[in-house]
């Protein structure tokens, strides 16, 4: 059959816009990527006044999880996101964050050369890098930083913008605002009333961090609405944390220490388990204290860490003025590969801030024991 120039140059035009309709495609398409991490152990309790508790535990280091994240190129260097991430009790099968479906994270964004933007629940900003203060990190339930210091409670807020800048000469700024993020401040331990519909929350926080050492500074408060507390009248409470700390390698040790400034009410609740403060100390100032280190040991890591909650003359229940609490942790971590450790710890609470009138314990006799070791595995 003979082919002339015309529908040669019909067939060359017809392949070009074939090849062009399915490599298109090809270059914008994003990517979706599964992962997660499954921790399961055991663990021994014991609050004094109170009967102990032990069996299997979800989380015994980290929170039990899986998760969704994507992004795609849309070109010019602009970028879409996304990361949708579940919580989950392993040992019942059951969802963490009160059943939400995605409770630990769910927010969409862009990102480009001038930074990222995330739209969604989140972490607060001064969350992302205040565990650097611990060598638990926000991790290890009682061992965690978030005995001494609220902001390593790992606070999650619903509708939150946060804007996370790009690291210049080692240096990187993030800030969040929450139209209601929902948090567990201001109650103890009753959460706060689905009714409310302002908890307004700012957060910033700048990071700074070198070949051996990182440093981090940040500033948050809470506006809350009036149905926000366990009681639903402590609108005029404004909650308000700051904090400086960070981590420095000498040698083979690494140095983990932080401060932090609540006044009149924790931002996000007591931490889990520490039944020994309130959240709420309307007038009052409480001051956190952390300080660990982080050395291998074999193949593996020996962590320890101190910490302090020391209330003011201002924290006051009933007549009775707060006393401090301490908190002493040493734990192990062993790796297996990779994606695969178990781990072992140990932490000592000393003190509670009031007398525990259910059990007749005074304030300064209060202690509790926590134990757990068990297996995490990423994937």
């Amino acid at each position: 059959m003979q082919v002339n120039q015309a529908t040669t140059l019909k067939l060359a035009g017809t392949t070009a816009l074939i090849t062009a309709a399915f490599a298109a495609p090809a270059h914008a398409a994003g990517s979706v990527t599964l992962y997660g991490l499954v921790d399961v152990g055991y663990q021994y309790q014991k609050f004094k006044g109170q009967d102990s508790t032990s069996g299997l535990t979800s989380g015994g280091q980290a929170a039990s999880r899986w998760g969704l994240r994507g992004s795609e190129d849309l070109g010019n260097g602009l970028q879409a996101n996304f990361t949708l991430e579940n919580g989950f009790d392993i040992t019942r099968g059951t969802a963490s964050q009160n059943g939400r479906l995605f409770g630990r994270l769910a927010w969409a964004g862009l990102s480009g050369g001038w930074g990222e933007l995330r739209l969604g629940r989140q972490t607060l900003a001064a969350t992302d890098y205040t565990g650097a203060f611990s060598p638990f990190g926000t991790s290890f339930q009682l061992a965690s930083g978030g005995q001494s210091i609220n902001s390593n409670t790992t606070p999650r807020a619903d509708s939150t913008v946060k804007y996370v800048s790009p690291t210049m000469s080692g240096l990187q700024a993030t800030l969040s605002y929450s139209f209601n993020a929902n948090l567990a401040q201001n109650s103890d331990g009753g959460g706060v009333a689905p009714s409310s519909r302002s908890d307004r929350v700012f957060s910033a926080a700048a990071h700074y961090k070198a070949a051996k050492w990182q440093l981090i500074g940040y500033y948050q408060g809470a506006s809350l609405g009036r149905e926000t507390s366990s009681g639903g009248s402590h609108a005029d409470v404004s909650p308000r944390e700051y904090g400086i700390g960070g981590s420095v390698e000498l040698g083979v040790f690494t140095l983990h220490g932080g401060f932090a400034q609540h006044k009149d009410a924790y931002i996000n609740g007591v931490a889990s388990g520490n039944t020994g403060q309130t959240a709420l100390f309307k007038g009052g100032k409480v001051n956190g204290y952390t300080l660990g280190v982080a050395v291998p040991v074999g193949t593996g890591t020996l962590l320890a860490s101190f910490q302090l909650s020391d209330p003011n003359d201002s924290v006051v229940r009933s007549g009775q003025q707060a006393e401090n609490q301490k908190v002493y942790s040493v734990g192990y971590t062993y790796p297996f590969s990779k994606r695969t450790n178990a781990y072992a710890y140990v932490s000592y609470l000393d003190g509670a801030w009031f007398d525990n009138a259910g059990t007749g314990v005074a304030a300064d006799d209060w202690n509790a024991t926590h134990f757990a070791v068990g297996l995490r595995h990423l994937f």
